[in-house]
């Protein structure tokens, strides 16, 4: 039997294109905003991005505010992030660089 026949769409969907690891971990710490935000003062800076763009597409806008304090590189790329997807995602993201720059000791 060809495997369309026997497995339902879902999970068909599921083995075609798999999460991987670093995406259902991502997820996973979205889950609950107190440990995002405190798991971002021991994040490897190569998580930072994909967990951004995560918690951008998921409107995490507290924890978007606590990574872009955080964000480990020179430039925060905001004009690839695509449409915005409200106000408020576009104001915690605001609201975290105005923090940043008012702080007199910058982290990372």
């Amino acid at each position: 039997f060809p495997p369309e026949r026997w497995w339902p769409d879902s999970f068909q969907n599921c083995t075609r294109n798999p999460l991987t690891l670093l995406e259902l971990a991502g997820k996973s710490l979205l889950r609950d905003k107190d440990l995002a935000i405190a798991a971002l003062e021991t994040l490897p800076a190569e998580l930072f991005p994909p967990l951004f763009m995560e918690a951008y597409t998921r409107g995490c806008n507290e924890t978007l505010k606590a990574m872009v304090q955080a964000w480990p590189f020179a430039r925060l790329p905001l004009g690839g992030l695509g449409p915005i997807p409200n106000q408020k995602v576009l104001k915690a993201v605001l609201g975290g660089l105005d923090l940043l720059l008012a702080q007199k000791v910058r982290p990372r």
